[in-house]
């Protein structure tokens, strides 16, 4: 026999160290499944606590806290004066309650007109009117109140145009409020025509800003763009559509059915011309008088 070789084992103790190999491999192969359960979990907290995170933050991001409306708006609406001046009113605050704008001299009609600028029916009254109240603002002879609705947006194919275009009105009524007769005019005179075109982009909505007057563009675009009154606007429409009442003083009617709604001191107004809405002032005018 060969000096190094190792001497022959026995049956048993060959049987005896397959037993001992077998032990050894299936303790290995417990150590090894043992961590790998360890590293599973451990990588599915880690994809768990991930997907919590990005969930979380889409949630925290989609329910931000509402900030207030624009200022000058405290009655949901803007109150041009003579020569176009806008009445200042502080912001309304999330969740407040709209306040009356003040009460206008004897003589001087108050008109509140609520409106929706994707609205086709808001632009021909502008197109009808606007002259009449330009004189009428000039002379002092009336007060205008613009109320901006959002109401249409079903009908600009997920443009939102009504919402974007009320938000742009309403961006210039916070920092240029004496613009906001121009700007109202001009967003209804190059209000799109549908089929062929339903909205005006955000960067259209600032060049009528310009073109209208408005001074402070940069910061009127950036609040255009952020849609800074879009819940406030939102909230508008379901005060003065829905929930009521109409924040106007002597109010004939609990809330809006369509846009454009005219009333003139509180009674509403459904007439077709220049004159007739003359004759309307001039009769509310008498019958006001008469009490």
């Amino acid at each position: 026999m060969n000096a190094y070789s190792e001497p022959r084992q026995s049956k048993n103790q060959r049987r005896q160290e397959a037993r001992e190999k077998a032990r050894q491999l299936r303790e290995k192969q417990s150590k090894q499944s043992k961590q790998k359960k360890i590293i599973l979990q451990s990588s599915l907290a880690v994809v768990v606590l991930a997907v919590i995170g990005v969930v979380t933050f889409f949630i925290t991001s989609s329910v931000t806290p509402q900030g207030p409306g624009p200022r000058n708006m405290a009655s949901d609406g803007i109150k041009i004066g003579q020569d176009f001046v806008a009445e200042r009113t502080e912001a309304l605050e999330p969740e407040g309650t709209p306040t009356l704008s003040s009460e206008n001299p004897e003589g001087v009609a108050a008109i509140d007109i609520f409106i929706d600028y994707s609205c086709p029916a808001c632009a021909q009254f502008e197109v009808i009117y606007s002259e009449l109240f330009r004189n009428w603002l000039e002379s002092g002879t009336v007060t205008v109140e613009y109320h901006p609705l959002s109401f249409r947006d079903p009908q600009t194919a997920g443009q939102r145009y009504a919402t974007r275009s009320g938000n742009a009105a309403a961006c210039v009524a916070d920092l240029e409020p004496d613009s906001f007769f121009n700007y109202s005019e001009t967003l209804l005179f190059n209000q799109p025509a549908p089929p062929e075109e339903v909205s005006l982009s955000d960067d259209e909505l600032v060049g009528l800003a310009e073109e209208a007057g408005v001074a402070n563009i940069d910061e009127v675009e950036t609040c255009i763009k952020e849609e800074r009154f879009a819940d406030w606007l939102d909230d508008a429409t379901v005060r003065a559509m829905g929930t009521g009442p109409v924040p106007v003083r002597n109010s004939q009617i609990p809330v809006v059915g369509g846009t454009p709604t005219v009333l003139v001191n509180g009674q509403e107004y459904s007439g077709r011309s220049p004159a007739d809405l003359a004759a309307f002032v001039a009769s509310v005018e008498d019958v006001d008088g008469a009490e």
